[in-house]
């Protein structure tokens, strides 16, 4: 796993070497460049496959295509063969090469071919010609913005932004959206101009125009379908997955919740190897959290097991330092966990496997339920209005208070998703694969452990689980009140009964959590008292009003402080300073 940067307009060795150095957590093992006339590219190393020859950027044959490239592919082997057929020469051992005689053999939408987790970029220098790349779930993040007639583009935007030209203005639009779900919804950004590729989608940059197009195009097939035969398929898809994304030429391990998603991958891991898998879980020193469900998992499969507790007195100390890693504000308290436990990890393996994106695809969370079928009465008006209440972060007389105006987001999900004729729980789903699942919860785990130079992996989230996952009836996914019911049946032998049979349970870190301790309460109402962001014409009266007064165990308050406070922290780094480096607060 790496971080790419790159600048089309500019042959500029001292401008792309910048942007790269702020990237440096991505890839600390080595630097490489291309830079031309009107191109300059840079690559940040994280060394997992091909250790000796597979450093950055890599050509074609006849050196008129370079590519710098950020993630993995699963089949680059398969794809590779079908390269060697056609005639092409290779010269490293590396899945990166791959794509360069893909992109030669199929053109612009040759990432339909990948199976993995990515981001790319490659220079044609014979069609003057720039295309980047994104992988269909979103896994991997890929950032740009045109200047002119140029295009600046890079794996974080804090790289970015060490473009001189380039104008720094929030983007009210996106600060809408991140006070409705939380997260920045489509291809915006908090900074205005600068803008995410969406994921399964490709921009070509050529003559000073962007053009952009999606390379894969989901179907919803209907699946005459047998209950076992389907639990059957799902478990051996499930194998393959976790067998190829064990490909690494680095030690690697599994970040062990104690639930469901982590358990199935650490007891599919286990089957692949004869040595114990090294495993990874954070608590906070409570009785409901997960050490012991973890610990469950890691004795039945003797993992080499390592734990870290992390308390509320923790969060001070690293919360500008999260701010500055996240480049995008992210509400999600469980982002300080994430990091603490990937810290740990990086200690002893340079990948790990992880459980996210079965929640999504299999109908995993408690806010699905009120869609059940055992609800046959309840009008569908009812059901969405409750799954509102559930994954929007701010109520609607908050946002309004705090913005002082509606916001366009508030029924995008209704807006964008339902179609008629689709079960609406499918829609929600559909709706949170794509626009929460990349920008919340994968974006909260690339950023912490890319944070501490460590990949993650995504065994749910390989295409052919995704593939499977859009044919399974919906009764299949919430069966009554049970999510995942039918991913539950497909690893049953897998996991120990108590754990299958746990109810779902958050992280177990919550914005409650920590501004429950009078510390770090205080901490965050000294931020919050001296907000810098009201400049941009927020009014954070009624945030400062239910921190102080004790309304913070009521419905989402907690949630809605913490937002505030991690706003508050982006606006100081990014917009105040020149977000270089971690402030100091």
């Amino acid at each position: 796993m790496c971080g790419i940067a790159g600048v089309y307009g500019i042959g500029d060795r001292r401008l792309i070497a910048r942007m790269t150095n702020t990237i440096t957590h991505r890839g600390p093992d080595s630097a490489g460049y291309y830079v031309d006339d009107n191109i300059s590219l840079g690559h940040r190393r994280l060394s997992i496959i091909d250790l000796s020859t597979g450093d950055q950027p890599i050509y074609n044959e006849d050196k008129s295509i370079v590519i710098v490239y950020n993630g993995e592919c699963y089949n680059y082997k398969r794809l590779r063969e079908i390269c060697e057929w056609a005639g092409h020469k290779f010269y490293t051992e590396s899945d990166t090469e791959v794509l360069v005689h893909l992109y030669e053999t199929l053109g612009d939408t040759f990432a339909k071919e990948l199976n993995g987790i990515f981001a790319f970029a490659i220079y044609d220098s014979d069609k003057k010609k720039l295309l980047l790349s994104r992988d269909r779930m979103g896994v991997k993040p890929l950032f740009y913005a045109q200047v002119e007639d140029k295009l600046i583009f890079a794996s974080e935007v804090k790289a970015i932004l060490q473009y001189p030209e380039l104008k720094r203005e929030m983007d009210h639009d996106a600060l809408s959206s991140f006070l409705t779900f939380g997260s920045i919804l489509g291809d915006k950004t908090m900074f205005k101009g600068i803008k995410k590729l969406l994921p399964g989608h490709y921009l070509t940059f050529k003559s000073g125009k962007i053009t952009i197009g999606k390379y894969h195009f989901d179907e919803q097939l209907p699946l005459e379908y047998n209950e076992d035969k389907l639990a059957v398929e799902l478990r051996a898809k499930l194998e393959l997955s976790v067998k190829s994304q064990m490909m690494s030429d680095v030690p690697i391990g599994a970040l062990l919740s104690g639930g469901i998603d982590s358990s199935t991958v650490v007891g599919l891991m286990s089957k692949e190897t004869d040595l114990p898998i090294q495993t990874f879980t954070v608590g906070f020193g409570r009785e409901d959290d997960e050490l012991k469900y973890a610990k469950v998992i890691s004795e039945h499969y003797n993992t080499d097991h390592h734990e870290i507790t992390i308390t509320p007195k923790d969060v001070p100390g690293i919360a500008a330092k999260l701010a500055w890693h996240y480049d995008d504000p992210i509400w999600d308290a469980a982002s300080v966990p994430t990091y603490f436990v990937s810290e740990l990890a990086k200690k002893h393996v340079t990948v790990v496997l992880t459980g996210e994106g079965a929640d999504e695809l299999f109908a995993g969370y408690n806010r699905y339920k009120p869609f059940s079928s055992v609800f046959p009465l309840v009008h569908q008006a009812a059901r969405v209005f409750m799954y509102n209440k559930f994954a929007k972060l701010f109520d609607a007389s908050v946002r309004k208070d705090v913005m002082h105006t509606n916001t366009s987001y508030a029924d995008k999900m209704e807006k964008d998703y339902l179609i008629k004729g689709r079960p609406v729980l499918e829609s929600i789903l559909r709706f949170e694969q794509e626009e929460l699942l990349p920008n919340q919860l994968l974006n909260k785990v690339d950023r912490a452990t890319m944070a501490n130079s460590l990949e993650a992996r995504v065994p749910f989230l390989d295409n052919t689980i995704v593939d499977l996952s859009r044919c399974v009836p919906i009764e299949l996914k919430m069966n009554g009140l049970v999510g995942k019911y039918i991913l539950r049946k497909a690893v049953k032998d897998l996991i120990p009964e108590a754990i299958i049979k746990r109810p779902k349970q958050g992280f177990g870190a919550s914005a409650r959590q920590w501004l429950g301790d009078k510390e770090v309460h205080d901490y965050i109402d000294g931020v919050l008292d001296t907000a810098h962001i009201m400049k941009e014409g927020l009014d954070y009266g009624i945030i400062k009003k239910l921190s102080k007064d004790g309304g913070l165990r009521k419905g989402r308050s907690a949630y809605n402080v913490w937002s505030c406070f991690v706003l508050e922290l982006f606006y100081r780094t990014y917009f105040e300073s020149d977000g270089a480096k971690v402030i100091e607060v």
